[in-house]
């Protein structure tokens, strides 16, 4: 599928492509609805399933968590232009064997501080967009 775009078609990703492209990021970006706001937060992440985790601290990202609240993940890339969107529930992981296997698949990479908090975003639908080469 293709979109008008100004300089050419964008096109749409597959879900294996977008999976492919969730599982070659470490850093991506959490939108969350926080009172009248909506907020774009960076978290350091990783693909489990076909679901987004992320470590995190008491916080807007845990408080939306434990609302188990509707948000959207986005990771994107260029050269050339790429972006996929993850929209679902955040929840908390509380389940000791879940919380060791997301640990297993986030990096060492993550802010200063304690984060010890496990977040997944369930992943209810998944999109991606692309720019052809050359545009």
């Amino acid at each position: 599928m293709t979109d008008a775009g100004p300089g050419g078609h964008i096109e749409s990703l597959d879900a294996a492509e977008c999976y492919e492209r969730l599982r070659s990021r470490s850093l991506g970006r959490v939108a969350i609805a926080h009172g009248d706001e909506i907020v774009i937060l960076p978290v350091y992440y990783a693909v489990v399933g076909d679901d987004v985790v992320f470590r995190t601290a008491p916080g807007t990202k845990l408080d939306a968590a434990m609302l188990e609240q509707r948000v959207a993940f986005e990771v994107d890339g260029a050269s050339p232009g790429w972006s996929v969107l993850v929209q679902g529930h955040a929840e908390q992981i509380r389940d000791a064997g879940e919380q060791v296997g997301a640990r297993s698949h986030l990096g060492n990479d993550w802010p200063a501080g304690e984060r010890d908090v496990l977040v997944r975003i369930r992943a209810e639908r998944v999109s991606g967009r692309r720019l052809p080469p050359g545009s």
